[in-house]
């Protein structure tokens, strides 16, 4: 009960910014006459409106959630009744939630108010910046931010409308409460109450502050949520001891967390009060050795495959924060984030000293599946209220990681010591099974079942996650979300309760969700029947030399874009709300906008995995390069934030078949190693690497015109590609230091020139000469890259049927 009021709190905003008709205003002052009266300035407050429609819906405890909605910004303080507490519980997660904002509370007039980017107005240099809005829309629908000028005519009452009426039929209209009802299904009830509040309301602002709101209606909810949740278990012994007629114990405990807010909101402290306590805590989660596990296969079946343990590792992290929620009591909006194989937990502050058994729980479970190559790292921090209201925990968590980083696996050391090894016949290089006859071959039944699953993601339209037994033991990586109590199943069939693995396929009245991560697959028909290309075309459909590639990126600097919530408004503090918000629109970039992306710009690329703040993308070497300069303009058009970066990088393949893990692994070691570390003019990362070398983004527009410039030359006008082979001798006896003896070149580019017929080819060789000829003796310092980019593209390469 206490969760759904808290999950609908504000659902009154929803429906009060829409259509509201007469005869609708009519029934809620009859049903709320005397609260109305009380407090005539208020009028129709969200409150009355969001207990009116909750009543009248076929939700569960529709007497009872209607009480605390209704009366959750009142001022209870003699708490008689077991609503008074949950009533005044819910009251002080809202507030915390929100970080004490106050809110304008204007029932009719004035201009509906857009939800201000949190992702646009974010600065690591803290400066302020020009604000853009969101449209309202559903979630996954979204088209880009608005300008000022355009929110001053944008309808949204119209559009608020629209999607209330398509959120009221499959929320309040659906009958969902048979699934409340059956036990072992009402896990599916909360999850697909919570998707269709983020699909409808993560676009829309919480409230209507006196600074422009910025916190989205979905993340002020399930915050809330969140946080009542967790105080709720946190104080659970407490909270109802009666004295008398009253619940003192409750009183005392709000009337203490009351009295810390005023303090905060006096204060503006930039630390706990001495008399602050731990409320809750935080339990961060990170699945370590990702990079080994994902790459560490066999060339047979390894695009399956690969794509399979892409999956695997973003919902192994799914499934342990499950396990660790509904162990603990508490629910899916307690999961604060979970992506890029890390999550984030809210929890009660008593939890935290279980951390170290759910560590030994998951080091067990996870050695019988993987022994030392991957496990699942815990790490906790205990909350008082000055750390929930500003949330800036990041970092802290990160260094606490990196510490349990180098005490894995110690609380199971009988176990590291003791496991037995099969020596009865021919072991996997891979995970040390024993390995079977099938057919000709040998097969270790183990791995092969990540190609399953690779193969399962590309084949079908759906998959859901269902809670089963646990099981003790595992044949198979399908049963290792078994032992944490789930199973995961594909299915072509759209079902309320499943997730569309296309995002061309969700449909919120067929399914529900779309799954965590990017899942877009080229295709070529053979014989009639449309499959997934395999490595060897991908290479064939590459211009000039027939390789593929891989490219990998990432979010820059992704703890200091937390870290500058601060910078967004004065005085801005960092609720749970608006770390929240922040994630979400980061979310959505990598896990909807990058893959529709490349399946509508790129179509010969594979998007491996997408999600999180991350991915990896195979494709034809050349597509890779203008893909990844691509999504860097398209995350800055998304983001409108030109301090915000994704540094990448693009692997070629030495042959076409060449291993993908290992080219995987180059191309993680180039983004680390050359784009992230690449520094220059004061500025650093924000590049592509690519041949051995770096370009940053602002460098990349004049580094393309040059390449175009130069193909031009060497293609259209069909000069000797001598010209990229003497260059490239020039351009080694600079990096070596060596006299460059540049009169030599203006000599060759003179004679080259001369030699021309035609006067464009003349004019295009000579303004090449002139941009990359700096200073008059020293060359552009990318011509090396450059070059070696058109010389591939250019050059006449076996066909398929010759490699």
């Amino acid at each position: 009960m206490l969760y759904l009021a808290s999950l609908f709190h504000d659902i009154g905003k929803f429906r009060q910014r829409g259509e509201l008709d007469e005869d609708l205003k009519r029934q809620i002052k009859k049903e709320f006459r005397y609260e109305i009266e009380s407090d005539p300035q208020r009028g129709i407050a969200h409150e009355y409106v969001g207990a009116y429609v909750y009543k009248n819906s076929k939700l569960p405890f529709k007497e009872e959630v209607p009480v605390l909605i209704s009366h959750h910004h009142g001022q209870l303080s003699n708490l008689k009744t077991e609503y008074d507490v949950l009533t005044r519980l819910l009251t002080i997660s809202d507030r915390i939630s929100a970080s004490e904002r106050e809110e304008q509370q204007n029932s009719s007039g004035g201009k509906i108010k857009l939800m201000r980017s949190i992702i646009s107005s974010v600065s690591l240099k803290g400066e302020k910046k020009s604000p853009y809005y969101r449209p309202i829309s559903r979630f996954s629908q979204f088209d880009r931010l608005l300008d000022r000028t355009e929110v001053e005519v944008y309808e949204s009452e119209t559009n608020y409308e629209k999607l209330w009426k398509e959120f009221e039929e499959l929320v309040f209209q659906d009958d969902l409460s048979h699934y409340y009802e059956d036990r072992e299904k009402r896990y599916l009830f909360f999850e697909r109450i919570y998707h269709l509040l983020k699909e409808y309301t993560s676009s829309m602002p919480s409230g209507f502050y006196y600074s422009e709101p910025n916190i989205s209606l979905f993340s002020h909810a399930v915050s809330t949520a969140a946080i009542a949740v967790a105080l709720f278990k946190q104080f659970e012994g407490e909270l109802f001891e009666r004295q008398g007629d009253r619940f003192v114990s409750a009183e005392n405990i709000f009337n203490s967390i009351d009295s810390l807010m005023r303090s905060y909101s006096r204060s503006k402290s930039d630390q706990a009060l001495p008399n602050d306590r731990p409320y809750l805590g935080i339990i961060k989660g990170d699945v370590s050795g990702i990079q080994s596990f994902i790459y560490r296969v066999s060339n047979v079946h390894g695009l399956k495959k690969l794509r399979g343990r892409s999956f695997f590792i973003a919902y192994l992290a799914e499934v342990v924060a499950r396990y660790i929620v509904e162990t603990e009591g508490l629910y899916i909006s307690n999961i604060l984030f979970c992506g890029g194989g890390h999550f984030y937990i809210l929890v009660p502050a008593r939890t935290l000293g279980k951390l170290n058994e759910y560590q030994k729980i998951l080091d067990e479970k996870l050695f019988q599946a993987f022994g030392i190559d991957l496990s699942v790292l815990l790490v906790g921090k205990e909350l008082t209220l000055y750390d929930i209201l500003n949330f800036k925990v990041h970092e802290e968590l990160s260094q606490m990681l990196e510490i349990e980083k180098n005490k894995k696996f110690s609380r199971i050391l009988d176990l590291l010591f003791s496991r037995p090894i099969d020596l009865s016949g021919p072991v996997c290089p891979y995970c040390d099974r024993r390995m079977k006859q099938k057919g000709q071959e040998l097969e270790c039944e183990f791995c092969e079942s990540f190609a399953d699953i690779g193969k399962k993601l590309v084949s079908n339209r759906y998959m859901k996650l269902l809670k089963v037994p646990e099981l003790q033991s595992l044949k198979s990586a399908w049963e290792v979300f078994q032992m944490f109590g789930y199973r995961i199943e594909f299915t072509n069939d759209p079902d309320r309760f499943a997730f569309a693995l296309k995002k061309d396929d969700f449909d919120p009245k067929q399914c529900m969700y779309f799954v965590k991560i990017a899942n877009y697959v080229s295709r070529e028909s053979i014989e009639g029947v449309e499959k997934p290309t395999d490595l060897e075309t991908m290479a064939e459909r590459a211009k000039g030399v027939k390789r593929w590639g891989i490219l990998r990126g990432d979010l820059d600097n992704l703890g200091k874009v937390f870290a500058s919530i601060t910078n967004v408004d004065e005085n801005q503090k960092s609720p749970i709300s608006m770390v929240s918000t922040l994630s979400s629109e980061i979310e959505l970039f990598f896990g909807v906008e990058l893959e529709k992306f490349v399946a509508e710009e790129f179509k010969n690329c594979n998007v491996v995995y997408s999600g999180g703040d991350d991915f990896m993308i195979l494709g034809p070497w050349n597509d890779l390069l203008m893909l990844s300069h691509g999504i860097a303009k398209r995350f800055i058009e998304y983001s409108r934030n030109e301090e915000l970066s994704i540094s990448m990088a693009v692997a070629i393949a030495p042959s076409r078949k060449y291993p993908v893990y290992k080219l995987g692994v180059k191309a993680g070691e180039m983004l680390e190693k050359l784009a992230k570390s690449y520094t220059r003019n004061g500025l650093e990362k924000s590049s592509l690497a690519l041949f051995n070398g770096c370009v940053g983004w602002e460098e990349f527009e004049g580094f393309l015109e040059k390449k175009k410039l130069l193909e031009k030359i060497v293609v259209d006008h069909d000069v000797t590609k001598n010209f990229i082979q003497t260059l490239k001798v020039f351009v080694e006896r600079q990096k070596k230091k060596e006299p460059t003896r540049i009169w030599q070149l203006y000599y060759y580019v003179a004679r080259l020139i001369e030699r021309q017929k035609c006067e464009e080819a003349k004019n295009d060789i000579q303004r090449f000469f002139n941009d990359i000829l700096i200073g008059g003796n020293r060359l552009y310092e990318k011509l090396d890259l450059l070059l070696e980019w058109v010389h591939n593209e250019t050059r006449n390469v076996e066909t398929k049927s010759k490699v």
